[in-house]
């Protein structure tokens, strides 16, 4: 990450608020820097928007070409896994504009390995992937948006924008996630190449931290929460 980006701290907004944590569509929180999916994954939120389109959760590894991404694209919610170059998801089949309708939505979604599993409301949606056997990846994980030193391939990400609504009441992995920390960023709404992996190098990548909260890590206050 750049100096600039990450000169001042920034504000720490909590999770389970009525309000939840508002985002522009201009914004980012870095989960974890360094967050690690081994064949199972499973995140419950809830979200209210208005924009049709907006990516809410992005993971890369680019080594062994895998990522998980859940985004909006056409007023859909859609999880897609992409496991070794081959890639597998799961979309809302609203006939109406149920999801973008300013009010909030249950999401839960659980990657099983080859399975695919999606929860908005009342409804399911399944997916299983016969070409896949296990899901392995390493990589920052992103909520709302990304850091400009990133460029997601079209086979992770689809939609153009940044997610422009609310978040709160977040799980990962059933550990609650009581606050993000927002960043800005410079992205314009073309930030995504055809062909393009990620930029940074090895070296910005061990740049990535997470914000601190009274001198505590993330990782220090869950553990005192459980």
């Amino acid at each position: 990450m750049d100096n600039l980006e990450y000169s001042d701290a920034p504000a720490v907004s909590y999770l389970n608020s009525p309000e939840g944590i508002p985002f522009d569509g201009r914004s980012y929180a870095l989960y974890d820097p360094n967050f690690k999916i081994y064949d199972s994954f499973t995140i419950n939120f809830q979200m209210k928007t208005f924009a049709a389109d907006g990516l809410l959760l992005w993971i890369s590894d680019p080594l062994p070409d895998s990522s998980f991404t859940i985004e909006i694209q056409n007023r859909q919610l859609i999880a897609r896994a992409v496991a070794r170059g081959q890639p597998y998801s799961v979309r809302t089949s609203f006939t109406k504009n149920r999801l973008c309708d300013g009010a909030w939505h249950f999401i839960q979604i659980r990657l099983d390995g080859s399975s695919l599993v999606m929860k908005v409301d009342k409804r399911q949606y399944t997916k299983t992937e016969t070409r896949v056997h296990s899901v392995d990846m390493r990589g920052p994980l992103f909520i709302a948006g990304h850091s400009e030193k990133y460029s997601p391939t079209y086979l992770s990400v689809r939609t153009k924008q940044f997610f422009h609504g609310s978040v709160r009441h977040l799980k990962i992995n059933d550990n609650p996630v009581e606050w993000l920390a927002p960043r800005s960023t410079t992205i314009t709404s073309d930030y995504y190449h055809l062909t393009s992996t990620i930029l940074s190098t090895t070296s910005e990548q061990g740049d990535l931290t997470s914000p601190n909260v009274d001198g505590h890590s993330r990782e220090q206050i869950l553990a005192a929460a459980n």
